[in-house]
């Protein structure tokens, strides 16, 4: 009876979220190829355009303080962003991964939300945790998103995660940072649509 209840609660933890440590061994496919097929996000590509690659962080912020913003840089189109230039706006910052089922259902949702937002004080930001940029950028040709992906495997989590005081290293996980630079909601696992823009419309 106890490890019944035990296989129980790790099947109900898995479909909210996936263990970076664990999911990267054991969840990812030997087939990328398979897993764009096979993706939810398939069926929902009416909703779905825009970014079909992504841009690398060239730099994350060192200093990390309770409840702010980590800054970090990227490159977009030839020209140097960096999240603070969005300051003024609610920023949600998504980290997700292509090997993580909960990510790749959220995706819809999200690009619906960032579109439904574009004329408002709001930005969406997706940074991928994959080990691999050719393999994210495939997947985006494929399962192209309405904002903006970065990818930064390394550190940025962690960073958002000490700042938030957070300590379960899980994917999806999601940041809201107000227009003051507040990292205001954190988010560990998938939500839905109606979840997402219930916590951003406290803060637009």
């Amino acid at each position: 009876m106890y490890k019944l209840l035990s296989v129980l609660v790790f099947t109900a933890l898995l479909a909210f979220n996936c263990s970076k440590e664990n999911t990267i061994k054991t969840d990812k496919p030997a087939d990328d190829k398979k897993t764009t097929q096979q993706d939810p996000t398939k069926d929902q590509n009416k909703q779905v355009t825009g970014s079909t690659a992504s841009f690398k962080v060239s730099e994350v912020d060192s200093d990390v303080k309770k409840n702010e913003l980590v800054d970090f840089k990227w490159s977009e189109n030839g020209k140097e962003m960096k999240l603070s230039d969005y300051k003024g706006k609610v920023i949600l910052l998504n980290f997700w991964a292509t090997w993580c089922p909960p990510c790749r259902k959220e995706l819809p949702d999200l690009s619906t939300i960032s579109t439904e937002l574009k004329d408002k004080d709001f930005k969406m930001i997706g940074v991928s945790v994959d080990d691999n940029q050719e393999v994210l950028n495939s997947f985006l040709q494929t399962n192209n998103l309405s904002y903006t992906i970065v990818y930064e495997p390394e550190q940025l989590v962690t960073k958002y995660m000490s700042a938030a005081g957070q300590n379960q290293n899980v994917v999806p996980q999601t940041y809201i940072i107000d227009k003051n630079g507040k990292v205001v909601e954190a988010i560990m696992g998938s939500r839905s649509k109606a979840d997402f823009l219930g916590m951003i419309k406290k803060y637009l």
